[in-house]
């Protein structure tokens, strides 16, 4: 079971963002969410998107590795000034042109809004978000305490021995996890 990093639109998902630029010519740096930071260099359509939620779309000529950054060459930005009109965009990749997962993987998108159920048939709560912290993903799981109003939240590591079943369709997860610990 593995899942992967990323945010999202209707159409695409988040895998980066402009952090700089490179040089004289209009290269952008790159600051790249993927697993392995090349990654991102496999995709050649970008959607960058502003603050304000504004997407303008742009092929990659070039993206490769420049020291400890990647540095992406895009069709139309040939000088530095419109490459610092982008510093600070996210960088999305379409849908369509993301790998399809083999069966029992999942994007992390996939499982945020799940309901939560243990293995006695206790809802936990939804999955909020997942956190990366190295040694395996943890989705963070949440719901209002039956008691009041406070927020309960569960840490369960996303691993085989803790999700046995991930059911998309049904938007629900089973867990093999024990509510008081």
């Amino acid at each position: 079971m593995s899942a992967s990093h990323s945010g999202e639109t209707a159409e695409a998902i988040e895998l980066g963002k402009v952090s700089g630029v490179w040089g004289v010519r209009g290269a952008v740096k790159v600051y790249s969410y993927t697993r392995e930071r090349e990654g991102i260099a496999q995709y050649k359509n970008w959607i960058l998107q502003s603050a304000s939620g504004v997407n303008q779309h742009y092929e990659v000529v070039q993206c490769k590795k420049q020291g400890q950054s990647m540095v992406a060459t895009l069709k139309g930005v040939d000088n530095r000034d419109l490459a610092e009109s982008l510093q600070g965009f996210l960088i999305l990749i379409p849908l369509q042109d993301m790998p399809v997962l083999l069966d029992g993987e999942y994007y992390w998108r996939q499982l945020v809004g799940l309901e939560v159920v243990t293995l006695e048939g206790e809802v936990l709560g939804i999955v909020d978000h997942l956190l990366e912290t190295g040694a395996n993903d943890v989705l963070v799981v949440q719901r209002k305490s039956p008691d009041s109003e406070e927020l309960v939240e569960y840490l369960l590591p996303y691993i085989d021995q803790v999700v046995i079943e991930v059911d998309l369709p049904t938007k629900s997860m089973r867990v093999d996890w024990d509510p008081e610990f």
